[in-house]
């Protein structure tokens, strides 16, 4: 008996010149002769690197090397609970609160802990000669799929932004010892008149507060430059109490 679908495609190699024809495999042919077993080895793949791409805030993660077996190890232990009589219900929950706590998102840890439940209850009820049934959870399971891919570049970008903003917070720390200099400069540097403005008083020490940055022998960054330094000072003079103060004792009358 012939296979229904072709397996071949036939294609023009050139629409500018008559040439023969290349040959190629059928995308639709591929597809369905992939069996069951092999879409859910595919789908615990997808979930695997799903679930390491998108693990931004466990520290704890192996080498990559041994992150196959350890996401395995965790479906095989999800398998044996739902083989014991635990309801696929209880299962979800379960991984919701163990594996999706890697995301951040609380839509990606609800789509993750969905899809691997589908996926998991597809692969017991073709393990129990179930094959029908598995393709209608396999559906569902495709569903979630979906889903996540989605949720993963939403996740992504949240990840940056927190990074960012991580980032923002530790140099923000990093730079307070240059605020106690500045409170003196505000003082010593004053013009005889007073301050006309913050943006002069900012102006004028941003290059001495620069060479006390790059000469503090902290690891400052190379690329601050005296503009920044100015960004900073105005920032405390318009937020800092104590800058703010030193500035108006000192601004001109």
């Amino acid at each position: 008996m012939t296979y229904p679908l072709n397996a071949i495609h036939l294609r023009p190699e050139s629409s500018k010149y008559p040439t023969p024809v290349m040959v190629v495999d059928d995308l639709y042919h591929v597809k369905s002769k992939i069996s069951l077993s092999e879409h859910i080895e595919d789908a615990k793949i997808v979930l695997k690197n799903a679930y390491f791409s998108g693990n931004h805030i466990n520290s704890d993660l192996p080498p990559e090397e041994n992150q196959d077996p350890a996401f395995l190890d965790a479906y095989q232990t999800a398998l044996k609970a739902l083989k014991s009589g635990q309801s696929g219900t209880s299962c979800e929950e379960h991984i919701k609160n163990t594996l999706s706590t890697a995301f951040q998102s609380p839509y990606l840890q609800s789509y993750f802990s969905q899809a691997m439940t589908w996926l998991l209850c597809s692969d017991l009820l073709f393990q129990s000669g179930r094959e029908l049934n598995a393709w209608s959870t396999l559906i569902e399971y495709k569903k979630s799929e979906f889903k996540i891919e989605i949720a993963l570049y939403e996740e992504d970008k949240l990840s940056v932004s927190n990074r960012n903003r991580a980032s923002g917070q530790n140099n923000h720390q990093e730079r307070r010892y240059l605020k106690p200099y500045f409170f003196e400069l505000l003082a010593s540097q004053a013009p005889v008149n007073g301050w006309k403005a913050m943006k002069t008083a900012a102006s004028k020490l941003a290059p001495l507060i620069f060479e006390r940055h790059m000469n503090s022998g902290i690891d400052a960054d190379p690329d601050t430059t005296v503009t920044d330094i100015e960004t900073w000072l105005t920032t405390w003079l318009k937020n800092d109490e104590q800058c703010r103060k030193q500035y108006f004792t000192h601004r001109r009358k």
